[in-house]
């Protein structure tokens, strides 16, 4: 085998990995929006409860009891939020998402001009895609992987987050198969 083509080959396996994660933080951001959003509409809703009520004419008594709970429920959701990092998994899966979709598009464009390839650019491009890994703290969800291994599975490479559960998950369909 060529060196060229060795070079093609890793270009390949990192595009394939690349275009692995961008799903998979694609998908993270998604759910993580979609989570946010359910988590925060309490709070809209009971700040809007309090500004009207507020506004009412209940009893001063009653309204104090009122608002403490309203505000202590606020104050529970907003620190659950806080506690889960809701905004930090967002603006990392997103950039995550960015990051990994530039990448596979600068790999795409070298494969195409295989002339340029060389040791220096693929050194470039694992160190690249190696830092945008690093940078991911929360990982991924086991259901999001799972589903990833079985549709991606046999026809990409997968990230080596992916690899281990991929190997359970594809012994695990063996086993089914041979049962059936």
């Amino acid at each position: 085998m060529t060196d060229i083509n060795i070079r093609l080959m890793t270009l390949k396996k990192y595009l394939d990995m690349s275009f692995i994660n961008t799903i998979l933080c694609d998908s993270h951001y998604n759910y993580y929006n979609k989570l946010s959003a359910i988590v925060m509409f309490p709070t809209i809703i009971g700040s809007a409860l309090l500004t009207i009520l507020n506004s009412s004419s209940i009893d001063e008594e009653k309204m104090k009891y009122i608002n403490v709970a309203l505000n202590g429920l606020n104050t529970i959701i907003m620190t659950l939020s806080t506690q889960y990092k809701l905004n930090d998994r967002l603006t990392i899966y997103k950039n995550s998402y960015t990051k990994f979709n530039k990448l596979s598009h600068k790999i795409e464009s070298i494969i195409n001009n295989t002339q340029e390839t060389n040791d220096r650019i693929i050194d470039d491009i694992i160190a690249e895609y190696d830092n945008i890994v690093n940078d991911n703290s929360y990982g991924y969800l086991s259901s999001y992987k799972k589903k990833i291994i079985q549709k991606y599975g046999k026809s990409k490479v997968l990230p080596n987050s992916l690899q281990l559960e991929a190997s359970t998950i594809i012994s695990e369909l063996v086993e089914v198969q041979l049962k059936q």
